[in-house]
């Protein structure tokens, strides 16, 4: 658990580089700059879940018999990270790591839950406080009107902008300004945006590179939301001064998804950027976006650990599709005279009644057995499955049992019986004692 924590945390730290340069390459162009965060947020939960866990299938152009061939995608990754092979090791080796990974998955509900309480709460506290409110009209926009609140858009499900009351002491100018600035949250959808990502945070509430791509979500949607009222024809400099005007003002959090003022840092970024644009560069924005696709390439082919239980490191099962785990559906003679019968039961191979679990195609764990036996089946050349590998690194052996039809197993299992009732010791005492 704590080795694939880590992994999907490194995967959010790259994907957060490559959303860096992406968004570098979209400000030069003069382009938007918010989607490129939502689907960094998007990607750093999907790479990781996907990459580790999901199974496709695809054709198979090395067996032309075979249609196609159902391939796990951590088996097509090609990047090995050292530290987290290690932890991978450690973890099912060392007491206080197991005793680590089996707390991990208590504290990540925990935290989860913790998360979903406090949104659920802040959201409950707005709606309680926005019943106190009254609701006016500025600009000619329906709002609320709040004593210490705003101006920004309150609400996560139905946001609505919220004036302060000072701004309906204010000339009409100032106050066209900034509803034409929460206006443009609310076009945008800009607040159900950050609803959304801030719901996805309470999948993984640890990732803390994912708490920083939130920040830089609502970073560029303040910078898009400027640059969508400055195309409107407003005058940049008394747009700069109303944001100065408002940052001076005190206003109360109660969670605002979307706010005309956020951090001194963040205002002073968008204010720098009406005065000095960020200069085109005909060749930076396509290198820019070079790099971006190539660490988000580098992100999908890190090789994810094996995730399992957490108390005895198994590797993570695989769900493969019932006509896969057809083929392997029959009987195998173990040493000649053992008959090992594999069915199949809905989505589940079972071994003489014990359930065997996928870790890729043709290779499987056997759930009762030691950790580290594993099973494998062997196909020939046309994809007909000839037998069945049980094997082991440490100790290492091998142990091969091929495949039989179902006359054949019938007539091992009868010569075993009767073998078994030859040597029996109670048919020896079945005729009359000799003496000599």
């Amino acid at each position: 658990m704590l080795a694939w924590m880590l992994y999907v945390i490194f995967i959010t730290l790259l994907l957060g580089a490559a959303a860096l340069a992406a968004e570098r390459a979209a400000a030069l162009r003069r382009a938007r700059t918010r989607w490129i965060w939502t689907l960094a947020i998007l990607a750093s939960l999907a790479i990781p879940t996907v990459i580790a866990s999901v199974s496709v299938q695809l054709p198979n152009i090395l067996i032309p018999t075979v249609t196609h061939k159902i391939t796990a995608l951590r088996e097509v990754t090609t990047i090995q990270v050292a530290p987290l092979t290690w932890l991978r090791e450690q973890s099912s080796q060392a007491p206080l790591m197991r005793s680590l990974n089996m707390m991990l998955p208590s504290f990540w509900a925990l935290a989860s839950a913790g998360l979903f309480a406090i949104l659920v709460l802040n959201s409950a506290y707005v709606s309680w406080r926005t019943r106190r409110w009254w609701i006016g009209t500025v600009a000619g926009a329906r709002v609320y009107i709040a004593p210490d609140v705003g101006p920004g858009v309150v609400g996560l499900l139905r946001p609505r902008i919220v004036a302060p009351r000072w701004l309906t002491e204010t000339p009409s100018a100032c106050q066209e300004i900034v509803i034409a600035h929460e206006q443009a949250h609310l076009t945008r959808h800009d607040p159900q945006v950050v609803t959304l990502a801030l719901f996805l945070l309470v999948v993984m509430p640890w990732n803390v590179p994912l708490w920083w791509q939130l920040r830089r979500l609502r970073r560029a949607i303040e910078v898009d939301c400027d640059a969508r009222v400055l195309e409107k024809g407003l005058d940049p400099e008394k747009y700069r001064q109303m944001l100065t005007d408002v940052s001076r003002r005190p206003s109360a959090y109660l969670g605002m998804v979307a706010a005309m003022s956020e951090s001194p840092s963040l205002l002073q970024r968008r204010m720098r950027l009406m005065v000095d644009p960020v200069q085109r560069g005909p060749v930076a924005a396509p290198m820019l976006v070079l790099l971006a696709f190539a660490l988000v390439a580098i992100a999908a082919q890190v090789t994810p650990p094996n995730v399992g239980s957490a108390a005895d490191g198994e590797p993570h099962a695989l769900m493969l599709a019932p006509e896969v785990l057809d083929r392997y559906v029959g009987f195998y003679a173990r040493r000649g005279h053992v008959i090992n019968e594999i069915s199949r039961q809905g989505s589940h191979l079972f071994a003489d009644g014990v359930e065997l679990r996928a870790e890729s195609e043709t290779d499987f764990w056997v759930t009762t057995a030691p950790q580290g036996v594993h099973n494998t089946f062997l196909l020939d050349a046309q994809g007909r499955v000839t037998g069945l590998l049980a094997h082991n690194d440490r100790p290492k052996w091998e142990l091969l049992s091929p495949r039989v039809n179902a006359s054949t197993a019938q007539r091992i299992r009868v010569d075993t019986r009767s073998d078994f009732k030859v040597r029996s010791p109670c048919q020896g005492r079945s005729g009359p004692a000799s003496h000599d």
